[in-house]
């Protein structure tokens, strides 16, 4: 990973509706004229936490090679499900939706423990093989953490807009234990 003063780093994931949402298509495959830069992650640890007041189901991001790549390449995120990003230190940090097929939310979380941004991040068209990679990453939107953070949990899309978590509001995982297990 790259260190600059806004640390960019991959955050991607896949899309899945509620419990009593319509039924959608599966996201299509990329197109062959399309590049992905990277095959989506198994067997990360795993642990279920409790926040905003629902149970889930988290994928641990505990070192540069999992933060880099999050939930590129997925083509689903069921609900119930999350992936949680644990950085060695704070600092202001950038997500992009760099190789991701669906939208998801992301909640910028500081060393206290309270959220410092929410966003609700669309997928972006894949580079396309004749684009230069510098060209592509240019154009990315990218979702910024707004004050210095140290964690990232990344949710099915919807789910700030159903449990509208609030700036500076705390999420009580356990930090601590999850920074002892970070590389």
């Amino acid at each position: 990973m790259v260190t600059i003063p806004r640390i960019i780093l991959l955050a991607c994931a896949a899309f899945t509706f509620a419990a009593g949402d319509p039924p959608v298509a599966p996201t299509p495959a990329p197109k062959p004229e399309t590049v992905l830069h990277c095959k989506a992650q198994t067997n990360l640890p795993r642990e279920k936490f409790k926040f905003f007041d629902q149970e889930w189901d988290c994928e641990l991001c505990l070192n540069d090679t999992s933060r880099r790549t999050g939930l590129g390449a997925r083509e689903e995120f069921p609900a119930g499900t999350a992936m949680i990003f644990v950085h060695p230190t704070s600092s202001l940090l950038s997500f992009w939706m760099k190789d991701c097929l669906v939208d998801m939310d992301m909640v910028f979380v500081d060393e206290t423990g309270k959220i410092s941004a929410t966003h609700e991040a669309k997928k972006q068209p894949l580079r396309l093989k004749s684009q230069s990679l510098a060209v592509y990453e240019s154009g990315l939107v990218r979702y910024g953490s707004n004050r210095r953070a140290k964690y990232v949990i990344e949710l099915p899309a919807g789910s700030i807009a159903k449990a509208k978590p609030a700036l500076g509001q705390k999420v009580d995982i356990d930090w601590a234990a999850l920074d002892k297990r970070a590389k």
